[in-house]
């Protein structure tokens, strides 16, 4: 169950106040917090998981007829977001002990056409990463982490996000923390996170907010790239802000529960 008190209400009403409700100032607050809990370099938020890992693959230059190996069990999106691309999703059986994909049935799927592999950690659950990275070495393959449900799961001591190229994080309030709908993309390459923030808002080189709070707001920014409109509003990351703070709490209350 979703949990909200005082704070997250205080929190929302006050981009209403302010007169900016689309993405802003703290949307930005609520990446920098996700980039102190998780100790990933970058985030940047979405809209929801799936657009994270839509933005995520194209970023990665996914093209039409491109195979991305994923597990055979997962929520949906994982491999709709393979064939937004026009790429094809490759099914990997699952190890029954935990849920994720059998890393021991992946390098038998790759073919010349595959370019990367999109690992689930399924429940809270991490993925076994370091033999996925290994592979994923050994064949030149990218890795987007599905880690929708993987907020505050650690991988030998890191959290989860931190190991592929990129990783996906959920906040639907099936989720430990919610914004209501809302994602995140997390990972340690500064160009690439550039290119991702760039591809959320239109493909822009820089974002309405920052253009309104400089010189020359009239000004439009370069479109360099076909981008996508995945951007959190700031009445979501408001609220973010405040399940950040709450975060070790709720997780506490859910392993209790569990």
């Amino acid at each position: 169950k979703t949990y909200f008190g005082e704070e997250e209400e205080k929190a929302i009403v006050q981009p209403l106040r302010d007169g900016w409700v689309v993405q802003g100032k703290f949307v930005k607050e609520f990446e920098d917090k996700f980039v102190d809990y998780t100790g990933i370099s970058h985030a940047s938020a979405t809209t929801s998981c799936t657009t994270a890992l839509h933005i995520s693959v194209a970023a990665l230059n996914l093209q039409p007829g491109d195979e991305v190996i994923v597990p055979a069990f997962t929520w949906i999106s994982t491999a709709n977001v393979v064939e937004y691309m026009g790429a094809t999703p490759i099914f990997c059986d699952i190890d029954l002990a935990t849920f994720n994909i059998d890393v021991n049935q992946v390098e038998s799927l790759i073919t010349p056409r595959t370019v990367g592999m999109i690992p689930v950690h399924l429940f809270g659950l991490s993925a076994d990463m370091n033999p996925l990275i290994e592979i994923a070495e050994k064949h030149n393959l990218w890795i987007v982490e599905d880690a929708a449900c993987g907020f505050g799961a650690t991988y030998h001591g890191k959290h989860v996000g931190a190991f592929g190229d990129t990783g996906c994080f959920s906040f639907h309030p099936r989720k430990s923390i919610t914004t209501g709908e809302g994602g995140m993309i997390t990972t340690n390459d500064a160009d690439l996170d550039r290119l991702c923030r760039e591809l959320r808002d239109h493909g822009a080189s820089r974002t309405d907010f920052d253009r309104h709070k400089n010189k020359g707001a009239f000004l439009l920014a370069e479109y360099n790239h076909l981008g996508y409109n995945f951007r959190m509003t700031d009445l979501q990351g408001a609220v973010g802000t405040i399940q950040m703070d709450r975060a070790p709490w709720i997780l506490d209350q859910r392993r209790r529960l569990a």
